[in-house]
């Protein structure tokens, strides 16, 4: 059963990722706000012992005139022994940028965040879907999560995507078709 759920999810993400509709200028300074109050970087369950030294990371050539698509599943068991699990599911439209390239997605140590590597900014947007399960939400108003690009000094910018969804009890976050403009650490904060 929970195949077939993880099978209609990356199907429904497909679909709607696909969206060409020409929503989101590129290079347009608009769709970034950098934030000026302080928000938190929501953290990630310390791991169990067995699982400390594990890097939850995947990478794929990608040819940016052909596009792809990279599809990426973790898990690690926390200290208190709940499995915490990260999915991040990134499409790249045909001619996104030059050439072939080895793109990296790498799970934060820290926090709930994900680094996508290398460093670089596209001609065409990218579309992600990014969950993470079994974190411990239960201290923050739901209204209080988002979704959020972050800059190296830790401040953050919001960006566009067609929404999140936040369930409290099972610790999960979810971003629907967020907007990508370029690579670096995108992640939940408080």
């Amino acid at each position: 059963m929970k195949s077939i759920s993880t099978i209609l999810i990356v199907i429904t993400v497909l679909l709607i990722g696909c969206d060409s509709s020409p929503d989101l200028s590129v290079n347009n300074p608009e769709n970034f706000y950098k934030a000026s109050w302080s928000l938190t970087l929501i953290p990630l369950p310390d791991k169990s012992p067995l699982w400390e030294d594990s890097v939850l990371t995947m990478s794929k050539e990608i040819d940016g005139t052909v596009g792809g698509r990279m599809n990426m599943e973790k898990y690690y068991i926390a200290e208190n022994g709940d499995s915490i699990v990260i999915i991040a599911n990134l499409y790249i439209p045909a001619g996104a940028f030059e050439g072939k390239e080895t793109i990296t997605m790498t799970v934060d140590d820290d926090y709930a965040a994900i680094h996508y590597y290398p460093t670089m900014v596209f001609k065409d947007t990218l579309h992600l879907f990014q969950s993470f399960q079994g974190l411990n939400l239960e201290e923050y108003p739901t209204g209080t999560i988002d979704f959020v690009f972050v800059y190296p000094d830790g401040s953050v910018a919001l960006i566009k995507k067609n929404g999140v969804q936040v369930i409290v009890p099972q610790g999960i976050v979810r971003v629907k078709n967020a907007l990508l403009t370029h690579f670096s650490r995108y992640g939940w904060v408080r």
